[in-house]
């Protein structure tokens, strides 16, 4: 973990500067709460917050809060991941069916044909086979 950033000055020397991190801010949030209800209730009074019934509750709505939100984000990610196969599925697809038309492009070409009418399907098998070179 870094808590410095090292820079350079227009001297050349360096120098640490300190980063701020929303982690940082929390621990800081939290310890200056903390330390004002250590001030104005005393020991007794924080540990009284601490085990009433209301705390419980506040956990318990912070902890299904988390679970909803996480839920949501993994749902999300689902859902691009899924797209993402979609699309790999419809390329595949796609080339598997270019792939059958030069096949059967090849076996319906009669032999005897003169070589100016032959149909071009070397060619396209050889840009097919590259394409596929390409995805695998």
């Amino acid at each position: 973990m870094k808590l410095f950033r090292v820079t350079r000055d227009p001297s050349g020397a360096h120098r640490r500067r300190w980063r701020v991190r929303t982690g940082d801010v929390i621990i800081l949030l939290v310890l200056a709460v903390l330390t004002a209800g250590l001030v104005t209730m005393g020991p007794g009074g924080l540990l009284d917050l601490l085990y009433h019934p209301v705390a419980g509750l506040i956990v318990l709505v912070m902890i299904l809060q988390f679970l909803w939100l996480k839920s949501g984000d993994r749902t999300r990610v689902y859902r691009l991941e899924i797209e993402r196969l979609r699309t790999l599925r419809r390329r595949d697809e796609e080339l598997l069916h270019q792939a059958r038309a030069v096949v059967n492009e090849a076996l319906d070409a009669p032999a005897e044909k003169p070589a100016a009418q032959k149909p071009d399907w070397r060619r396209r098998a050889n840009e097919l086979r590259k394409d596929l070179e390409e995805r695998f």
